[in-house]
């Protein structure tokens, strides 16, 4: 898309939240400018007017007034500043929160693809530079303009001959700009592009800083930093030197035209061409004429490095939601039966079928478990039932309904996952139990916590249910972050849980005892249990068997024992780690 169309939708997002405080500073501007306009002719009333005529009083009202004039405009100015900072942060936030509610909205595919470091560059530079673009420079720009003509307007009036001189250099002024901004724009670009790189080296390295360590891997993250850093630091500055070049060749041109309006104007006073009060004020005006139009100039390079990061803000904004939310579908109605039945599902990531035309019942009520070698697409199905992707083929339904046709929030409200990757918030046990509902029941709770075997341990901490646990739950055992994962998802009571690998990370003792301590928990739900060890899918009410995207037996364990077919072989498999059961 091309940059004046990212810039009007840009602008609109800005306008349309934000009506009421744009009229309040395009009232303060304008009024603001009108003052700033009228005080060269005070100054020329007190030269020619109070001075020469020796009229005490009248230069008394002129001072007072000048006075008056600069008072109300520092405090316009000061008025406005607040405003601007206002601004800037409701920009800001409202940039933020429309980027992350369009990133929770996309599919699998994007978050398999993601660069997080890239993503937060984006969150944090680009919606950094573009609030002060949004909040300040576009109303700037209306009232540079209005100056900048009513300045001109005024100086034609005065000295047109000495006019002419001013707007020669001004156009000078104006190209090389020009040629400069051309540059900026695609030296900030390049920059965009490093830091985004080099977020993503650092939030890899910071993320895994523990397995940094203990894979011995640090020195290949600071060599890949050093070296962007290094390549990073060699553009800053070719870019800042660009840019104080710029700025020193705008200083020496504008300075030039100030001693061209005192040399000249002097000639001009000593003639009798020219009074003294009209050359000060032609000065005042030409400075009202050269500076707005300096940063009318200027705001193009602004605007350029703005665009860089606008168009990166709707990279993200524009990438399509594959997955529909349709917010007026059917909502999930917990009391009626809610077996999932997936019939003849086909599915996909690229062009290699991972689902093939595959037909599965999960009875609400009973445990099913699936198995299969690696990549027989367990997880995949999991991911296609809570609509991180969107099947091919066939139909996945759960009632009588098509998951399709549900509420999309509806539908992922009432699915638990826990998996080997857990979710754990640097925040305090309860917090990460519960995910800040406080509707929750403490009394229940306990009794989740004291079935899957947490209570007494957070009873021995001081701070019990307020422990904070650190990033990534840092200060627990991987067992006790599964124990949190598994009792949240028993906690959020959701209708369908899934449990993808959810024990590893237990021996079999305390696997077994969590099986058999949540039972009562599990009561009029559909429990999807995907694990490599036996312990856990043996007392399943049903076990599928799943080879290359199919369904190749299923049945209870002793029915698949004396089938004596794929899973009594994974069964009697003396290598078990080679084996996905």
């Amino acid at each position: 898309m091309s940059n004046s169309k990212n810039l009007k939708r840009f602008l609109m997002i800005v306008f349309k939240k934000n009506k009421f405080i744009l009229i309040i500073a395009f009232s303060i501007l304008m009024v603001s400018s009108i003052l700033n306009l009228s005080m060269p002719q005070i100054v020329r009333l007190i030269l020619d007017n109070a001075i020469v005529n020796k009229e005490v009083d009248f230069l008394l009202e002129l001072i007072f007034l000048y006075s008056v004039v600069l008072i109300i405009s520092v405090l316009l100015r000061a008025v406005l500043e607040y405003i601007y900072s206002k601004l800037r942060r409701r920009l800001s936030i409202q940039l933020k929160l429309k980027l992350l509610r369009h990133i929770s909205k996309l599919s699998g595919n994007y978050y398999s693809n993601i660069k997080t470091g890239n993503l937060l560059s984006i969150l944090e530079s680009d919606v950094y530079i573009v609030e002060s673009f949004g909040a300040e420079i576009i109303f700037s720009l209306v009232i540079d303009a209005i100056t900048a003509f009513t300045s001109l307007f005024l100086l034609i009036n005065m000295q047109l001959d000495l006019l002419a001189i001013v707007i020669v250099l001004q156009i000078i002024i104006a190209i090389t700009q020009s040629k400069f901004t051309k540059i900026i724009a695609t030296r900030t670009r390049e920059l965009r592009e490093l830091s985004g790189r080099l977020s993503n080296i650092v939030q890899e390295y910071v993320s895994n800083l523990m397995n940094v360590v203990i894979s011995k891997s640090s020195l290949n993250f600071f060599t890949r930093y050093i070296k962007g850093q290094r390549k990073l630091s060699s553009k800053w500055i070719n870019s800042e030197v660009v840019m104080s070049t710029n700025i020193a060749i705008s200083s020496i041109l504008s300075s030039l035209i100030t001693i061209l309006i005192y040399g000249l104007g002097g000639l001009k006073i000593i003639k009798g061409d020219m009074s003294i009060g009209e050359l000060i004020a032609f000065q005042q005006y030409t400075g009202m004429l050269i500076g707005p139009s300096i940063r009318i100039i200027k705001s193009n390079t602004k605007l350029q490095q703005s665009l860089v990061s606008i168009n990166r803000i709707f990279t993200i904004l524009d990438e399509p939601v594959i997955i529909k939310q349709d917010n007026k579908g059917k909502p999930f109605e917990r009391h009626l039966p809610k077996d999932i039945i997936f019939d003849k599902v086909s599915f996909s990531y690229d062009k290699d079928k991972i689902i093939n035309n595959m037909s599965m019942v999960l009875k609400e009520g009973s445990i099913t478990a699936i198995v299969g070698s690696s990549g027989c697409g367990k997880s995949t199905l999991i991911n296609l039932l809570f609509r991180l992707w969107d099947i091919d083929e066939g139909q996945i339904i759960i009632g009588s309904t098509s998951i399709k046709d549900y509420k999309l929030k509806d539908l992922r409200k009432n699915i638990s996952i826990v998996t080997q990757d857990l979710l754990l918030l640097d925040n305090t046990i309860l917090n990460n139990l519960t995910l800040g509902n406080k509707n929750i029941n403490k009394d229940y709770i306990e009794d989740v916590c004291i079935g899957v075997g947490l209570l007494d341990f957070i009873n021995e901490l001081q701070d019990k249910f307020n422990t904070i646990v650190g990033e990534k739950g840092v200060k627990l055992s991987g067992g006790q972050k599964q124990r949190i994962a598994i009792a949240r998802a028993l906690i959020s009571n959701s209708s369908i849980l899934v449990f993808d690998e959810a024990t590893s990370a237990l021996d079999n003792i305390s696997q077994r005892n969590i099986l058999q301590n949540i039972s009562k928990f599990l009561n009029n739900k559909t429990v999807i249990v995907i694990a490599h060890r036996l312990s856990t899918i043996k007392n399943a009410d049903r076990i599928y068997v799943m080879d290359k995207g199919r369904v190749v037996e299923y049945g209870s364990h002793n029915e698949l024992l004396s089938n004596k077919s794929i899973y009594y072989n994974m069964v009697n498999e003396k290598d078990t780690k080679s084996i996905c059961i």
